[in-house]
């Protein structure tokens, strides 16, 4: 083998920004199941519960859930009906599956808008977890971005398909 070889390049798989927050909330997914686990095991054989893991959850479910919602709108594999493709025809369905996918933006753009009052309103009365009286509000801060980004990259996805279209 010759030292001054070049090497061929390294191949890296195309990984997505929203492939990257899926990971993310899968992360903080585990690390509640273990949390879960170790307040099991406190409880079982220590007879010392852990109630402090339910304000860890509280807070760190809905944003591992957001966190996925970006990686599956690239992937395409939010719901869809196409069981009516065959009956209507290709051209039809494909014209319906557009409109619910430009529908989709508005609706995210609502979850999102309703994430932000549900952050104002916690931040606003001070609302804190029962336990650790962490504040709840930055939790649905994230979400509400999450959901922005997802819009985002809804209408990224529709602007795509429509130039395509054309």
């Amino acid at each position: 083998m010759k030292l001054d070889a070049p090497m061929a390049p390294a191949t890296t798989p195309d990984v997505s920004a929203g492939d990257r927050l899926a990971c993310a909330g899968l992360g903080v997914l585990l690390a509640n199941v273990i949390l879960i686990g170790i307040d099991v095991i406190a409880r079982w054989l220590f007879n010392i519960p852990q109630s402090w893991v339910a304000d860890v959850a509280q807070l760190s479910y809905p944003i591992a859930i957001a966190c996925c919602f970006p990686a599956a709108l690239e992937s395409g594999h939010m719901i869809a009906v196409r069981f009516l493709g065959e009956a209507i025809g290709q051209r039809t369905a494909r014209a319906l599956d557009t409109v619910g996918q430009m529908s989709l933006v508005p609706l995210l753009l609502v979850f999102a808008w309703k994430m932000a009052e549900r952050a104002i309103s916690d931040w606003s009365t001070g609302f804190k977890t029962p336990t650790l009286a962490w504040p709840v509000a930055p939790t649905w801060v994230a979400v509400t971005l999450l959901l922005l980004l997802s819009a985002w990259i809804q209408l990224r996805i529709c602007l795509r398909a429509l130039h395509r279209a054309s």
